[in-house]
């Protein structure tokens, strides 16, 4: 049963994947779901490519594009901005 699937040996509090140019989009979705339900409260897809972050929390899903911040309450202190975050790439 896939619900017993699970990413890793343990549950993180948050989960971070970047897509590489030999990921599907729907293994990324599939994998993001397998997290969410073995009870990680954060997810975020991270797509150098598109420079977008897509993140699924308990408090709600939202897609990060240019000018947007990065944030979490999973790490208080932390912000960083897309434009930032992708630079270089």
């Amino acid at each position: 049963m896939e619900l017993y699937k699970r990413v890793q040996p343990f549950i993180p509090d948050l989960a971070i994947e970047v897509a590489s140019s030999s990921d599907l989009y729907n293994d990324l979705l599939r994998k993001k779901d397998r997290y969410r339900r073995a009870g990680t409260s954060e997810v975020w897809l991270i797509s150098p490519e598109t420079h977008e972050v897509n993140v699924y929390s308990i408090s709600g899903n939202r897609i990060l594009q240019s000018g947007d911040t990065l944030t979490s309450p999973l790490l208080p202190g932390f912000s960083v901005t897309l434009d930032d975050l992708f630079r270089g790439l």
